[in-house]
């Protein structure tokens, strides 16, 4: 009764860590995003295969209170793709530089411990991801599809967490 009760606690505490922290960063408390994500590809699925080779996600501080998102993957069969952009999370468009796959990409956050993304590309929807953060903050999973030029294509990606980025004091 008491491990079921102390878990309770504890699983209250980290909700509540992850509402204060996703609804109100600051220089002093990363977000609990804030990290590297590698695509661990044996736990994630890919319809239709193959897997990707490799994905990792990095996502740091930015100036103004929101994050600065490098996208950086490479294809069963293709080269290695960079993309990166910076957003609050507030449901405005921004910019993607790097490849050209998209062009913007619309950022929000449904949940404290969940973001999610829509990709565009000359205005059209290319790609929508909806990522959430386990209850310890080593695993980032969700759904991720879209449509290119073979098709319609679901997968779902499972991150594991490599490192925590410390916000640099003062730029929020």
């Amino acid at each position: 009764m008491r491990k079921i009760l102390f878990r309770a606690v504890v699983a209250c505490s980290v909700a509540a860590g992850f509402c204060v922290s996703g609804t109100a960063w600051s220089a002093d408390a990363a977000s609990p995003i804030v990290g590297s994500w590698v695509l661990n590809i044996a736990k994630s699925t890919f319809d239709p295969p193959p897997p990707l080779k490799s994905q990792t996600l990095t996502i740091s501080a930015a100036r103004g209170g929101g994050v600065h998102q490098v996208i950086e993957y490479q294809e069963a069969d293709g080269p290695p793709i960079h993309m990166e952009f910076t957003s609050k999370f507030d449901g405005k468009e921004v910019a993607v530089t790097g490849n050209g796959e998209a062009d913007a990409v619309v950022a929000t956050l449904p949940q404290p411990d969940t973001f999610k993304f829509v990709f565009k590309k000359s205005g059209k929807r290319v790609e929508v991801a909806q990522f959430k953060i386990s209850w310890n903050g080593k695993i980032l999973r969700g759904p991720i599809s879209g449509k290119d030029a073979n098709g319609v294509w679901k997968y779902y990606y499972v991150f594991d967490r490599q490192q925590v980025i410390e916000p640099k004091s003062r730029l929020l």
